[in-house]
């Protein structure tokens, strides 16, 4: 619990301001306010009275200055997907926990948002849920059923699917626009936000049923899925409609200050509804937390809500929120990983990450512990620098040393049942001192399965790291491999075998899309087994920022077919910049023999869009998706369906 001393002459007088008291007396004087920092200490409740002073803080820096920024990414842990079934299902960071997409499958039924961005379509096109029955004899899909969003402000951005209850369920949320919502945004775009959850009934897919509905006021964050249990996390910016934004004047000012000092807690904290019922507060202000070493004069006005919704009871089990700057959120299947850096410190050698431990093995959201380590999460997905195994934490952060060259570190967390998450081991050590990556080389993949991480980092070659995580208390760097190039996305086959995705480089400049297999079987000396490279310079593939777009199928066990989208440019001549040329879905076989010997092979491509005398660019790549079934192929390119047999590449279905 934090202690106040005495604040005669402070700035957070202004909670102790009578509501009656005169203008002299209201203080505007917001010069001692700042924005709170990460801090280097566990969380703690506070009382409505304490929690109060720093969201109205919050407030008021958001009147004097609009560049207050936070960001936080959506994560989960790193251990590969596998899939026993005769089709493909989403490809998610975790066995275990399931993640929301714009697609799922079911064997028979596809149930695919409809998003009115792509251009070809963007005029005639509505946010709803096709529901498309499939022919995997004949590679055809029939809709037959659709769930209408009658809302034009609150969008379907992706779904679940519980197979084993019939159940779909929806997410809504307020659509906002930033120049690139990859960067860090300001806290300003997220006023007035709403999500929306709902379930239907699918046991009749040409006739879905609601059967529930929440709405939580906010934005949504990110979100997963154990069993029944789905897990929210939103972020609410408190918003008094009364306050006058642009005051500049005096009599302004200490208006605002009046209506900031009478306003409750309760009203600045987010709300939920259910069915269209009685509106019921969120969270109480015991339930959040704070940094135990928060300065007083400082203030953060977004609130980061987690809840656990019970979705055989269809109610809310238990929430819990957090006043504080987050980057990251790692999700296991028992357990929230939360991790905040300061973004102004990206590039200094003092720069530090909190971490702070949430159990969710019971269903409810219990905060358990924290520490904090040097650097950062880093500037791309944070969640591949996190993984769980056996109850520690094991995660990668960087920062830049005293010469501002980056350093990386390794480090392995264990929850000892104090509120401290204790430190087991870290990579460098004394004992294996050697360092992740070479001078000046910044991390572009992390990867984790049960004992062992795989690290690339990146400047003009590709290292990849084969770290050996057998021994918590041990890690070593088992092997190294230095080619052309750099992996984005790291995908683990088995303990010999792994795929990485990103591309090609030559002579400094990024080239075409690259696809590798590596042969781990001597972990003490990974080769490249084989690759492929698809285009020239720029030339991308989704696959290398979101693992959802990819499709792998398990045909047996010498057999895997690989799918994802690539967009290929190709260059004019050999000092131009590429140009784009086509886009698709590419697929690959994964054979392995009796002697466990692996290739990686092309097997063919889905070509959609290709460049003519009307079409220079293409009109609908991003958020590809596709659904491997036996030997039908269903590729989702914008908001229509294409599909085909195994190998008959030429004879294209669709658009559906």
């Amino acid at each position: 619990m934090i202690k106040f001393s005495s604040l005669a002459a402070s700035v957070v007088l202004f909670l102790l301001t009578g509501c009656n008291q005169s203008d002299e007396s209201v203080n505007t004087d917001y010069s001692m306010l700042k924005r709170s920092t990460v801090k280097d200490s566990p969380l703690s409740n506070v009382s409505n009275h304490d929690f109060s002073h720093y969201v109205k803080n919050g407030i008021r820096l958001r009147l004097i200055d609009q560049r207050f920024t936070i960001a936080l990414a959506e994560a989960a842990s790193t251990s590969g997907q596998s899939n026993s079934s005769n089709f493909s299902t989403t490809n998610v960071h975790e066995i275990g926990v399931d993640e929301a997409d714009r697609i799922k499958y079911d064997g028979e039924y596809l149930y695919q948002v409809n998003q009115p961005t792509f251009q070809s379509d963007a005029n005639n096109i509505n946010n709803d849920i096709r529901i498309l029955k499939t022919d995997t004899v004949n590679a055809t899909v029939e809709q037959v059923g659709k769930i209408v969003n009658e809302s034009s402000d609150v969008l379907v951005s992706d779904i679940f699917l519980r197979t084993e209850t019939q159940q779909l369920i929806s997410q809504k949320n307020t659509q906002y626009y930033s120049w690139d919502t990859a960067l860090v945004e300001s806290d300003w775009s997220w006023n007035n936000g709403k999500v929306e959850i709902q379930i239907y009934d699918i046991q009749t897919p040409e006739a879905p049923l609601e059967q529930w509905k929440i709405e939580i006021e906010g934005n949504l964050e990110g979100s997963r899925r154990v069993g029944n249990m789905l897990y929210l996390v939103t972020r609410y910016v408190p918003n008094n409609g009364s306050i006058n934004y642009s005051a500049t004047s005096d009599e302004e000012k200490i208006a605002n200050e009046k209506i900031i000092l009478n306003t409750p807690i309760s009203d600045l904290l987010p709300h939920y509804q259910t069915n269209d019922g009685a509106i019921r507060s969120l969270v109480q202000a015991q339930d959040c937390l704070i940094a135990e070493a928060q300065d007083e004069n400082e203030g953060f006005a977004d609130i980061i809500t987690f809840s656990a919704i019970d979705l055989d009871a269809q109610q809310v089990l238990s929430a819990t929120c957090l006043n504080a700057n987050v980057q990251g959120i790692y999700s296991s299947a028992s357990g929230f990983y939360i991790g905040g850096s300061e973004i102004s410190s990206w590039f200094d050698f003092s720069s530090f990450t909190a971490i702070h431990k949430f159990d969710i093995s019971a269903g409810s959201i219990e905060y358990k512990a924290s520490t904090s380590l040097p650097g950062t999460l880093g500037w791309s997905d944070s969640s591949f620098r996190m993984s769980e195994n056996q109850g520690d934490l094991r995660i990668v952060t960087s920062y830049r040393n005293s010469n501002f060259s980056f350093e990386h570190r390794l480090s392995i967390l264990r929850d000892d049942g104090s509120n401290q998450l204790q430190l087991v081991s870290t990579l460098p050590n004394e004992t294996n001192p050697a360092a992740i990556g070479k001078p000046g080389e910044d991390i572009f993949a992390v990867r984790f399965t049960e004992n062992r991480a795989y690290i690339v980092t990146f400047q003009q070659v590709d290292p990849l790291y084969v770290i050996d995580l057998s021994q918590a208390e041990s890690p070593m760097i088992a092997g190294e491999l230095e080619i052309p190039g750099f992996s984005r996305y790291l995908h683990p086959l088995s303990d010999d075998w792994l795929l990485g995705i990103g591309n090609e480089v030559i002579n400094g400049r990024t080239e075409g899309v690259k696809v590798e297999l590596f042969d781990l079987r001597d972990m003490s000396n990974p080769l490249v087994k084989n690759k492929l490279v698809f285009g020239e310079n720029n030339s991308y593939t989704e696959a290398s920022f979101d693992l959802r777009s990819i499709s792998l199928l398990e045909i047996d066990q010498q057999q895997i077919r690989l799918a994802f989208p690539i967009e290929v440019a190709e260059k004019q001549t050999s000092s131009s910049f590429g140009q784009w040329k086509e886009g698709g879905l590419f697929l690959f076989g994964i054979n392995s023999d009796n002697n466990n010997e692996t290739t990686l092979s092309f097997a063919g491509k889905m070509s959609v869009e290709t460049v003519n005398q009307n079409q220079s660019y293409p009109l609908n790549s991003g958020m590809g998706r596709s659904k491997l079934h036996d030997n039908a192929i269903f590729y989702l390119r914008g908001n229509q369906f294409y599909s085909t047999l195994w190998g008959n590449w030429e004879s294209l279905n669709g658009p559906f």
